[in-house]
């Protein structure tokens, strides 16, 4: 998946989804690092990833599409959708 440009992105996953998320970030080769975190709501987690490479542009929209995972941008908290980050 081709990102618009490299961000620092908070992503918001269920916590029942946590085993896919390594997989996911296993199968793409480890390619970025990532900080979990427990969010502010109860059952989520917060993940903490630079974005700054194809592979990871890949494992972040696999997150989002297949886990229907949320994106905020980290500095400011703003909600993000696909289409904000990703090109088609």
């Amino acid at each position: 998946m081709i990102y618009r440009e490299p961000k620092d992105l908070i992503i918001q996953v269920e916590d029942s989804y946590l085993g896919q998320v390594q997989y996911y970030w296993t199968q793409y080769g480890k390619p970025c690092k990532f900080l979990q975190m427990g969010a502010n709501t109860e059952r989520l987690t917060a993940i903490l990833v630079k974005m700054n490479n194809a592979d990871a542009g890949s494992f972040v929209y696999m997150l989002c599409e297949r886990l229907n995972a949320r994106m905020y941008e980290q500095g400011t908290k703003k909600p993000l959708t696909v289409e904000d980050v990703f090109l088609f």
